[in-house]
């Protein structure tokens, strides 16, 4: 892989998302630095797993622009998966 530095790994400006009348991201702009270890940390319902199925291509944000690898979750969630692995917490291998 080829670190780009003029490009972020991960873009996201505006994101909203919610569910019925509960609102769980409310216009969170996040940018990681190409080649940079990230860590999503907070209290439980802050949003973070909201976030990462919104970036891994899961589900979709009700607004906002999110792009990983240069490729636009919306229009090429094909492009991000195939950029992307997603390990959760409790699936670890020992």
């Amino acid at each position: 892989m080829t670190i780009n530095p003029t490009r972020p790994a991960i873009s996201a400006q505006a994101v909203r998302k919610s569910f019925g009348e509960h609102v769980v991201l409310d216009g969170v702009n996040l940018t990681v630095a190409d080649g940079t270890v990230f860590s999503l940390l907070g209290p439980n319902g802050a949003g973070k797993t909201t976030m990462v199925r919104i970036l891994s291509t899961l589900i979709a944000a009700d607004s906002g622009t999110i792009r990983v690898g240069g490729h636009d979750v919306a229009s090429d969630p094909d492009g991000v998966r195939a950029l992307i692995g997603v390990t959760r917490q409790f699936s670890a291998v020992d």
